[in-house]
């Protein structure tokens, strides 16, 4: 197990509160990679819900999310802008040299390499019903990886449409609504116009696990 040793910057609950928005957690819903499993480490794309001002994750039961955030009742907020990485963890495990460690509370939490900044939170309040998982967020320690920091993208409209298509896909799989081919196509049209390689890159390796 390797602890997080890069260039970064980190904020615990106990120096001062954290202020989520700096690190990427504003008001609706923000689209990251959140990573548990304090052994086994997984990663998958999730949106953080925040209204007015409080955090909560809503988590379909099934998934290795919703099994470690049951287990170990901790996620990590990832905010990550490499459209192939969003891909690859939606319909991929990532390998476990692409996580390090963040020592927190006595514990070691998994924080993707390529995130430009990280929180980690204790989920509390968990409700259960048939199909969900939903847990309040409650900050515990947070961080910027500087190097990822220097280098942060302008708005892209081709990153966005990665996600919307990504989002889409995994809906088509579950359902195989042919509507949401349609939209897949879409949001293909747009990342191939207006993004770059790792768009066009994201895109294909999405075509590819969908086999159109």
């Amino acid at each position: 197990m390797t602890v997080f040793s890069s260039d970064c910057r980190e904020f615990e609950k106990s120096d001062h509160a954290i202020n989520l928005s700096a690190f990427g957690i504003r008001e609706g819903i923000s689209e990251v990679i959140v990573s548990t499993g304090f052994e086994n480490p997984n990663a998958a794309p999730i949106g953080i819900i925040t209204k007015s001002g409080k955090p909560f994750v809503r988590l379909f039961k099934g998934s290795h999310t919703w099994t470690n955030v049951a287990k170990e009742m901790y996620l990590v907020s990832n905010v990550v802008y490499d459209p192939l990485l969003f891909v690859r963890s939606t319909f991929f495990d990532l390998e476990p040299s692409e996580f390090e460690y963040v020592p927190a509370g006595g514990l070691e939490f998994p924080v993707l390499k390529e995130a430009v900044a990280w929180v980690i939170f204790e989920c509390v309040n968990v409700k259960n019903t048939d199909q969900t998982l939903i847990a309040e967020l409650v900050p515990v320690k947070a961080g910027f990886n500087e190097e990822h920091r220097k280098n942060l993208p302008v708005p892209n409209r081709g990153f966005n449409a990665v996600l919307e298509a990504t989002v889409h896909a995994t809906r088509y799989q579950l359902s195989g609504d042919e509507k949401y081919l349609e939209w897949i196509r879409h949001y293909e049209t747009l990342a191939s116009k207006c993004g770059g390689d790792g768009e066009k890159k994201a895109m294909k390796l999405l075509y590819e696990v969908l086999g159109i």
